[in-house]
């Protein structure tokens, strides 16, 4: 347990449902980077289907909930948005559209 405050944030993506939830995890928790101590799936929202514009077109939004905390110091928020960008970038490389939260 450190001594030093962790950070929390959450993102938002909308995902196609023919990608699987697990890899968006997956690519985020690389692109978080070593402070990352949590990272929990915490919302799933789906639109019904008569709101969505084709069942080819159907996706779900995913809301994460991050947590970086560093052994040996305090991050700064310059530190916390870089991974919050990082993050961001990486889910829009797999093809998730960022959602603000």
């Amino acid at each position: 347990v450190s001594r030093f405050p962790r950070s929390d944030f959450d993102l938002a993506f909308s995902l196609k449902d023919s990608e699987p939830a697990s890899s968006l995890l997956k690519v985020l928790r690389q692109a978080a980077g070593p402070e990352l101590v949590d990272l929990a799936l915490f919302d799933v929202y789906r639109a019904p289907e008569s709101a969505q514009e084709s069942p080819s077109s159907s996706a779900r939004s995913l809301t994460f909930r991050f947590q970086l905390q560093a052994r040996d110091r305090t991050l700064t928020d310059a530190e916390v948005s870089t991974a919050r960008q990082r993050c961001i970038d990486a889910a829009t490389k797999l093809g998730a559209q960022f959602r603000t939260v």
